[in-house]
């Protein structure tokens, strides 16, 4: 995806008024970054469980510390707002298994809050941010017409983000964004919600052991976060409504595949993979179709 494709349409965020749920995390600060770059007057409801203010690496915005599980939180942050790129969510698949009702209060509850309070406050456009894990365990390359059979609460509650998008789509407009395996810059190695290429390269880099949850040949379509932020800009611009897009590279690589990648820049690390059993709702194969998203970004 190249941003200079998309140059001149992101110059009409200048002045517009935008709201980043979760834009001091991971892929939310990279949103922000993008924003700021073209001008927007950018506002952000965070409530700091998992982002980081140093994600923020420019001044210029508003900060609401909040929980989007607030109604009245998520009324004050909509106000004057154009747009609303909502990524706040509880991430992890694993602690959605061991807490379902958190998962449901923060993805569901959260995302419903944020549309009926845009609804009032008459947001214009409303980008939601999904996940993959909303199509479930199959051994398909995967387009937005695939069947939709979520293993997890996580990707249950994503799911059902989605239907409400969708029941909103008449008050304003609305899109979902389906991320695969997001990679890059702020991606706390450290974390539990991090993802494998953070972990994988962090073991590396200090010559620890690599795990592997499985036997290494589930495969991932890894996309770098800063073309998801371009992603989530472009399509906010268009006059897209009640859509879903999947958000990936469209290749997809084994996990095994992916430490050998890795340590082609570390050729004295040794280590031997550590192997443990799979973990409930981790997915085996994942491997996006990108056809929709490329005619209409024109990649």
């Amino acid at each position: 995806m190249n941003l200079k494709q998309n140059l001149q349409k992101l110059n009409n965020y200048k002045n517009k008024n935008i709201l980043v749920t979760g834009g001091a995390g991971f892929i939310g600060s990279h949103i922000v970054d993008l924003l700021y770059k073209f001008g927007a007057n950018i506002r952000i409801l965070d409530n700091l469980s998992a982002g980081k203010l140093e994600n923020l690496t420019n001044s210029k915005f508003e900060f609401i510390e909040g929980d989007i599980s607030n109604f009245e939180t998520c009324l004050k942050a909509t106000k004057n707002i154009d747009f609303l790129f909502h990524l706040a969510a509880l991430v992890s698949v694993e602690e959605s298994i061991i807490d379902p009702l958190k998962c449901n209060q923060i993805n569901v509850t959260g995302t419903l809050n944020l549309l009926e309070a845009s609804k009032i406050n008459h947001v214009k456009k409303f980008i939601f941010s999904s996940s993959a894990a909303v199509y479930g365990a199959s051994n398909d390359i995967l387009d937005e017409k695939s069947i939709c059979n979520p293993i997890s609460p996580y990707g249950l509650s994503k799911l059902i983000g989605e239907q409400y998008t969708k029941l909103f789509s008449k008050h304003f407009q609305t899109i979902s964004l389906r991320y695969f395996n997001v990679f890059g810059q702020r991606q706390d190695p450290s974390s539990h919600y991090s993802g494998v290429v953070a972990k994988f390269r962090r073991c590396i880099e200090e010559n620890l052991d690599i795990t592997i949850f499985g036997d290494g040949n589930q495969t991932r379509d890894f996309i770098d976060v800063t073309l998801v932020a371009q992603a989530n800009l472009a399509l906010a611009l268009t006059d897209i409504n009640n859509e879903s897009f999947n958000v990936a590279t469209g290749k997809s690589i084994s996990l095994l595949q992916l430490v050998e990648n890795l340590k082609k820049d570390f050729p004295n690390y040794k280590r031997e993979i550590q192997f443990k059993p799979a973990r409930n709702g981790d997915i085996k194969f994942s491997y996006a179709c990108t056809k929709k998203l490329n005619s209409i970004l024109e990649i």
